[in-house]
């Protein structure tokens, strides 16, 4: 009966819960066009004057290393192409929804955010080594794939040690959330990017990180999302910031075509880039 509570107040409140901003949304939908341009990015993004100048600011940091200030949204997406826009809208205005609708800490907030934004990177970095899915599209996926634990940090603090418990007891990390809350993070956050109207493809990446031979859409897609994100696990471990790990998917490697100690060693290349996009991982 508790299990049936939790999992009935987890859809009320993924019904209830504010979508990404309009113009996210809208940037979202762009993506999916094969005849897309800067401009048509720009008219969507410059309607949003907050968005458009953590753009500006990100465009002319250190990251992208242009010779000259890059002083309107136009010379941006010209130079900076459409792809790259569109992380740029998502990542900064993701960043707003992931930083101020947890329930967490503030700083618990902040290393939510920075995993996401690592995933993301680590995704589009697997992405762009080993082929078969557009860097940006990977980068996508992996920002967004762990939505669902915004709707678990704010609405669902008092399970958090009934999950604990279940680890302790034997449970991997997604049995105990399966066990306690009758579903899982990647469940809650597809139940919500469904309500949100994310294209379907990203949807099955969210519902399927964990599971990527489960995907139903784009399986190697959902594989450098769920590398993307069991890498930066990996690299926190390293850091001495332990979380209940996720178990690493055999079938995700083979899909893309990676051993084990290929895998380990991306883990350099990775925190170079991260460090290279400090201006992404500390957007508030």
């Amino acid at each position: 009966m508790v299990q049936a509570q939790t999992l009935r107040s987890i859809l009320d409140e993924v019904k209830s819960l504010e979508p990404l901003p309009q113009v996210a949304l809208r940037v979202m939908a762009l993506a999916g066009e094969e005849d897309l341009v800067p401009r048509d990015l720009v008219e969507v993004i410059q309607t949003d004057a907050g968005l458009t100048a953590k753009i500006l600011k990100l465009t002319n940091s250190a990251y992208y290393g242009f010779r000259r200030e890059i002083v309107t949204l136009f010379e941006a997406g010209n130079l900076l192409g459409t792809a790259k826009l569109i992380n740029l809208a998502l990542t900064t205005c993701s960043a707003r929804y992931f930083r101020r609708y947890g329930g967490q800490s503030e700083e618990a907030a902040r290393r939510t955010w920075e995993r996401s934004v690592t995933t993301a990177i680590a995704a589009g970095l697997f992405a762009s080594t080993r082929g078969g899915v557009e860097r940006s599209r990977a980068y996508t996926a992996g920002l967004l794939e762990n939505v669902g634990h915004v709707v678990m940090a704010r609405f669902l603090p008092e399970a958090q040690a009934r999950l604990d418990a279940a680890i302790a007891g034997g449970a991997t990390r997604l049995q105990a959330e399966q066990s306690v809350l009758g579903i899982h993070h990647g469940e809650i956050g597809a139940l919500l990017a469904e309500r949100w109207d994310f294209p379907p493809l990203l949807v099955d990446a969210i519902r399927h990180h964990h599971q990527p031979d489960r995907a139903q859409v784009d399986a190697l897609l959902v594989s450098y999302a769920h590398l993307g994100e069991l890498i930066t696990q990996q690299m926190d471990e390293r850091d001495g910031r332990c979380e209940p790990p996720y178990e690493l998917s055999s079938p995700a490697l083979v899909a893309v075509g990676m051993t084990r100690a290929d895998f380990d060693a991306f883990e350099d290349a990775l925190r170079a880039e991260v460090e290279r996009a400090r201006e992404l991982v500390e957007l508030a």
